[in-house]
């Protein structure tokens, strides 16, 4: 009898060994990611862009893995890489361990340009927007715009675009979901034709050229 027991036992154990193995090996052999080869994986990446840019925030792990759509392990892993690294913060609740950034760290301010830099907004909207062929232009204006011109400032809440072309508003409202959903941040595009962006009649768009405008795709 406990020969079978000890028999189950190592049975049920292997194939859980070798599936947590599997799991660390894929998450060693994950390609650099091309925006930045420096970072791990692209998911290492795009979750400091999550925490380090737009304004603070917890968040738990389960909510962090839906976000970036991947595994809770996965998220798990990188979490407690960067919270040893003293980039992240982690605090207990009842609720489960809720991360943050930790902007007391010396390595928060760089970091958080870096990753602004290569998995930012404006690395996101072009991806998302200039996958469209109706897109000619995409701008970048408001705060995120200042930001990426140097000029100092809290983190913005949202990001504004304005994309140029002839594009229906329910195709740019579609990649803007998007985008929100990889940056964590709210995405508002404008759209505008050719003919209308050359105009220089329109009080708005006066008004983005007198400011920063941040071009991503063109």
């Amino acid at each position: 009898m406990r020969s079978n027991a000890v028999g189950s036992a190592a049975e049920f154990g292997r194939p859980r060994g070798r599936s947590l193995d599997a799991a660390f090996q894929r998450d060693l052999r994950a390609p650099a990611p091309p925006q930045l080869p420096i970072f791990r994986s692209r998911l290492q990446g795009e979750l400091l862009g999550r925490l380090l840019l737009g304004p603070r925030r917890e968040a738990s792990m389960l909510d962090l893995a839906v976000m970036l759509r991947t595994d809770l392990g996965s998220v798990m892993r990188e979490v407690e890489r960067l919270s040893r690294a003293g980039v992240l913060a982690l605090r207990r609740t009842l609720a489960g361990r809720l991360v943050s950034r930790d902007e007391g760290s010396p390595l928060y301010e760089p970091l958080a340009r870096l990753v602004m830099l290569t998995f930012g907004p404006a690395a996101v909207v072009a991806e998302e927007f200039g996958r469209l062929p109706a897109v000619r232009e995409a701008h970048l204006f408001g705060p995120w715009a200042a930001r990426y011109a140097g000029v100092p400032g809290e983190q913005p809440g949202d990001v504004e675009v304005l994309l140029v072309g002839e594009l229906g508003r329910e195709t740019a409202f579609d990649a803007a979901q998007e985008a929100a959903a990889r940056l964590g941040l709210p995405v508002h595009p404008v759209v505008r034709t050719p003919a209308e962006w050359a105009d220089d009649a329109d009080p708005f768009l006066r008004e983005i050229r007198a400011g920063h405008v941040h071009t991503v795709v063109r």
